[in-house]
């Protein structure tokens, strides 16, 4: 009833629709595609795996049988040293200026003294080192995940699925 009038009802405003978003259109596409399996692509996650090139063995976490890694360890057979490779750049290093590659868990700290090294195909700078095999035997033993780090850059690993690469790395290097 009005307030006017007792007898006339009050008029009943018509019913308000929901203004539409711009992105609600877009956004409904998005989903149907990816529902419908139209995504890109997930990229492999990394694992570690073993390899021997010549005279050289490999410990690498990367995707096997591909050209990404993150972390390559590497051993002349009978050396008892090991050459460390990052792949996953750094921040403030120039090619051919001293570095480190410093693998760190919550036990244990290794530092691998090296130099830094361009890797023009991804624009980046990368560390090369070189260190004792026990150095990682240090890290290994703690197993737990650890950190590898450079100037500006940490990478976490796991060391799930370590344990039969690394073994072979170790009776190559002859440790």
């Amino acid at each position: 009833m009005s307030r006017l009038d007792p007898q006339r009802p009050t008029p009943q405003a018509a019913p308000r629709k929901a203004p539409r978003s711009a992105l609600a259109l877009p956004v409904a596409a998005l989903l149907v595609a990816l529902m419908a399996g139209g995504a890109a692509p997930a990229c492999a996650e990394p694992v570690w795996f073993g390899d021997s090139r010549g005279e050289t063995a490999h410990l690498t976490l990367g995707v096997p049988g591909g050209e990404e890694w993150v972390l390559d360890i590497a051993c002349a057979r009978g050396s008892g040293t090991l050459a460390l490779r990052t792949r996953f750049g750094s921040n403030g290093l120039l090619p051919g200026e001293p570095a480190e590659v410093t693998l760190e868990n919550s036990r244990a700290r290794v530092v691998f003294p090296g130099t830094a090294v361009a890797d023009a195909p991804r624009g980046a700078v990368d560390v090369e080192a070189r260190g004792p095999l026990a150095g990682l035997a240090t890290i290994v033993r703690t197993n737990r995940p650890f950190v590898a780090a450079v100037k500006g850059a940490r990478y976490i690993m796991s060391q799930a699925g370590m344990a039969e690469p690394y073994a072979a790395l170790v009776a190559a290097c002859g440790g």
